[in-house]
């Protein structure tokens, strides 16, 4: 017991951010909107021929009949992750398709810009 800690005992807890988002992802909204636009990004049809979204982070395709927990699986990422704004876990303007192993690594943070090659050693 932390004897600074003058909550009472009966008080309801407090939820985590951890624990609330986890909560979130497991209720029926939060599932058919991820079953949605992962059938959306399936049928996605690219300018160069092959069908299905392309991993946002590392631009690779996805074979998306891998299944989880296949690090080369389909995972929903958010543009702008939850930990930044929970209001945007349901929209479907901030859902990107990745790769499970690409979203891992990625966690939190807002991806690396990939600006290319420089033009000139300086």
């Amino acid at each position: 017991m932390n004897i600074y800690d003058d909550t009472p005992e009966t008080a309801p807890k407090t939820p985590t951010k951890t624990s609330t988002t986890r909560t979130a992802r497991t209720h029926s909204d939060y599932q058919k909107a991820r079953t949605q636009y992962r059938q959306h990004a399936k049928n996605h049809h690219n300018p160069n021929g092959p069908k299905g979204e392309p991993c946002w982070i590392c631009g690779q395709p996805i074979d998306y009949q891998l299944k989880f927990p296949h690090p080369q699986s389909w995972s929903l990422d958010h543009a702008i992750p939850i930990k930044h704004n929970p209001r945007l876990m349901l929209e479907p303007n901030n859902f990107r398709s990745a790769h499970l192993h690409c979203n891992n690594n990625r966690g939190t943070d807002t991806p690396a810009a990939d600006l290319g090659q420089p033009s000139e050693n300086w």
